[in-house]
Parts: structure tokens; sequence; C-alpha cells
């Protein structure tokens, strides 16, 4: 997949009859999945090429100033899209000039000149240009007098429910990182430096590396068993997000033990897969009480991860 972050280098000319999705997709979620393997459809047919355009930062940190806890840092955005098989992604840097477009000025400049776009297919919620003023009826009418297909997918839903990147965030947030997980049918993640904590790990036994996260979208306060990537190797563990009440902590902390695991920690990058959830954060009597709890939070996560492995 060609990745291209430079929006003057962009030319028609790039693109063989190109079939074009548009949003920020945030989380890959199974519906994007979709639209994805739509567009990839549409452009085998065509004897074409899938196109991604993309936004970053997200439009509502710029439009409302406010930017939403996001599923997914960049670069995840980028691999998620690369494992979906798309031939092209371009990452627009969004400003406020960007979010003044006219609706037909983004159609005619972007959508006809830049990429020569012989299709668009797009959520059924999507909006587009100056104060949202461009959706799927004027973006169809365009279509039809410029010479492109218009496509709108039908949201997906699970038990249910709509399935969306707002959703997805709660159930992170409430602690239902499974749930998430089959919303996208791949584990969400936090990935950060291993930084000095109050080593309280250590001293019961359990010695912990105390992450620093690349993303404000963190799991409720509680216990998950995980896996932990580092140096391109993996292992079983469990994760403790809270602020320590049972030593009257403040601040909120991400600790990982890994299991199986010997050698110093410190300065090293982890990437923490989320797989289940297991308990919610207790103030303990004293630390005798813990330090058995902890013992059992191990036991219990080795045993979700061994089911994980049974065929």
């Amino acid at each position: 997949m060609e990745v291209i972050r430079d929006h003057s280098s962009i030319d028609s000319s790039l693109f063989t009859r190109p079939v074009m999705t548009i949003g920020n997709f945030d989380g890959c979620h199974i519906g994007h999945q979709k639209i994805f393997q739509r567009v990839r459809s549409h452009a085998a047919q065509l004897g074409g090429v899938s196109v991604v355009y993309t936004f970053d930062p997200h439009p509502a940190s710029v439009i409302k100033g406010v930017t939403p806890q996001l599923i997914f840092t960049l670069e995840e955005k980028i691999e998620a899209i690369r494992c979906m098989g798309m031939d092209f992604l371009i990452i627009i840097p969004f400003t406020r000039e960007y979010a003044d477009t006219d609706p037909l000025v983004f159609v005619k400049d972007v959508i006809v000149g830049k990429i020569g776009a012989e299709g668009v297919v797009v959520g059924h919620d999507f909006v587009f240009g100056k104060k949202a003023g461009g959706n799927i009826p004027f973006l169809k009418r365009a279509g039809e007098e410029m010479g492109f297909f218009v496509e709108c997918m039908e949201p997906v839903t699970f038990e249910g429910a709509v399935v969306s990147s707002t959703c997805i965030r709660k159930m992170i947030l409430s602690g239902d990182v499974a749930g998430a997980s089959r919303l996208m049918k791949f584990p969400f993640r936090i990935h950060g430096p291993v930084v000095h904590g109050m080593a309280r790990g250590r001293e019961l036994g359990f010695p912990t590396a105390n992450i620093r996260p690349d993303k404000e979208l963190i799991p409720a306060f509680g216990v998950y068993a995980v896996y932990i990537r580092m140096d391109g190797r993996e292992w079983e563990g469990v994760v403790n997000i809270g602020n320590n009440p049972t030593f009257d902590g403040t601040g909120t902390s991400i600790e990982a033990f890994l299991f199986d695991f010997e050698g110093d920690l410190y300065g090293r990058e982890l990437t923490v897969e989320f797989v289940e959830y297991i308990r919610g954060e207790i103030k303990f009597a004293d630390k005798e009480y813990l330090i058995e709890q902890i013992a059992a939070d191990c036991k219990t996560a080795r045993e979700i991860l061994s089911k994980r492995k049974t065929p």
C-alpha cells in the first residue's frame, strides 16, 4: 500500500481507474471493513485501484476544538488499512481552511480533479465540506453530473446495535475490551515506554512495568488478561489500571506484570494487547490480601489466555 501525506503531490495520473472511500476510520471496525471490501471489489471489477482518503488530526479537534479519545494512533490506522489490502492511503492534514471547503469545490477539485475517481463508497452517515453541507444525496447528484458512481453502505449491526467508533470507545472505557475486539476483529492496544513508578509490585513479589501510554483512551480501572509484546517477542500477563487505592495512591497508573519474564524493563517499549476484563479495582485491608488477589488474578489470566490457544 502506498501512503501519501503530501496533498500537493496528489495527481490523478497516480491512479488507474480509482474507486475511493472517505472518512476518519478510527478503529477500522467491521463497518469500516465492509466499506473497504466493497471498494476493493469495485476496483477489481474495473481493473483499477482502491483508495482510502482520511484525515489527521481528527476533524473534531479543528471544527469543535475537542479531540475525541481515539481508538487508534495514526500509525495503527495506517497498519490496519494496510491489512485490509487497500492500494493507496491518502492522509490529509485537516486545518480550519480545509474544514471551510465548499462541498462542490471538494467534489470538483479532489474527487474528480486530484483523484479522478470512477466511484465513491461511503458510510450511511457520511457528510463533508463546510458546515457538513455535503451529504449523500448531494454526492450522488454530483456523481451523476461528473461521471462517477456513488454507493452508500448500510450500517453494520451487532447484537441489535449499530457498530460505530463511538460505541467501541464506550465499550473500552467501560472495560469491555473483549467486546470491542469482536467489533474490530483485533485487540485494543496501548504502547509506550516503561517508566519508574513506586516499585510496590516488586515488594509484593510481582514486579510490574509502569507504562506511559501513547493514547488518551484507556480502559476502565481494573485488572485485565493481556498479551505483551516487546522486541518481536510476546508474553502473557496481567495489567492493572488504577490509582493503587490500597496504598492511598493518587493518579492513574498502568502496571503490567509479564509472566515468566526476568530482567530490567525500564526504558523498554511495550505494546499491551487487551484480551479480557478480570475484575474491578479493589481497596484491600492490607497487602497480604492484595498479594493473594494478585496471585488469583494471574491464575485467572493464564486460564483465559490458555483457552485462546485451544483449537
